[in-house]
């Protein structure tokens, strides 16, 4: 399905050519299902093929996801680091935290949306993670480890940018960037638009607050983002004013709750912590 041909898929898998014929072949008569047509270069897959190519991908996701904790297993006593976070948390927070830490120590570090942070760590794939929402789970455990709010952002031209702090009716009129409101950080921004009456004719609705603040630099648009998504030394057309009614939150750290963690993840959540202290 991926490569087209027996002769580049045997080559991707370090095997030859006929014992990939094989294997479809005995995979046909065992499911009694035509799968491939047999061209002179190439294989054609039917739709038989494609049908299940679509249940085999979550397949193959889970199996990479096994390799993945085997992997966590195997190093689990090297001093290396596997960890997620929300992407709120991946443009300033903690890029600061891993440049002052110890560089002897491998680190694997990546974004992870929140609607996947859950199932990331509890599945393996990370040691532990980072969230700017809590999460809800019988398998890990959340814990509060700073405070952190909102706050609302908007182009260095906007004269909103010239008040003291933001009313919601200051928003009216306004081009607003909403964080996607099937998330749970987009749809309190929303509620709280609701409560107060505040409807927008033009609006833009996107996933990442990394994204919000380009397109705010780019010249477009306002919005209302936790704090940590705003870098003031990356974004250097972005001008951030206070909210008059503050909406407050914190950052989470995410660990399971039956895995102890590694030593070296225990260090750097110590390391951590005391940055956020000082």
């Amino acid at each position: 399905m991926l490569y087209g041909s027996i002769n580049r898929a045997s080559t991707h898998l370090c095997v030859s050519q006929p014992v990939v014929s094989r294997v479809i072949s005995q995979l046909e008569r065992t499911i009694a299902l035509k799968l491939f047509d047999r061209k002179a270069s190439h294989l054609v897959p039917t739709q038989n093929a494609f049908v299940l190519n679509r249940y085999c991908d979550d397949i193959f996701e889970k199996k990479n996801r096994l390799d993945s904790v085997i992997k966590s297993l195997q190093i689990q006593y090297v001093d290396r680091l596997k960890f997620c976070a929300a992407p709120a948390l991946c443009s300033s927070f903690l890029p600061k935290i891993i440049a002052s830490y110890n560089r002897d120590v491998i680190i694997s570090f990546e974004s992870s949306m929140l609607k996947d942070l859950e199932s990331d760590i509890e599945s393996g794939t990370f040691e532990f993670g980072f969230s700017i929402w809590p999460i809800i789970s019988h398998r890990l455990e959340c814990k509060a480890i700073a405070n952190s709010d909102f706050i609302f952002l908007c182009h260095k031209k906007n004269a909103l940018r010239h008040k003291q702090s933001i009313k919601f009716e200051d928003l009216i009129d306004q081009d607003f960037i909403f964080t996607n409101r099937n998330m749970p950080i987009g749809e309190y921004i929303d509620r709280k638009l609701q409560e107060n009456k505040i409807t927008f004719k033009r609006y833009l609705e996107v996933d990442r607050g990394d994204f919000i603040c380009a397109i705010i630099n780019a010249g477009r648009g306002v919005s209302i983002v936790n704090r940590q998504a705003y870098d003031p030394d990356q974004w250097k057309n972005i001008c951030a004013v206070e909210l008059e009614d503050p909406i407050n939150t914190h950052i989470y750290l995410l660990t399971p709750k039956t895995i102890e963690l590694s030593p070296a993840a225990t260090a750097f959540i110590k390391h951590l912590q005391s940055c956020i202290a000082q």
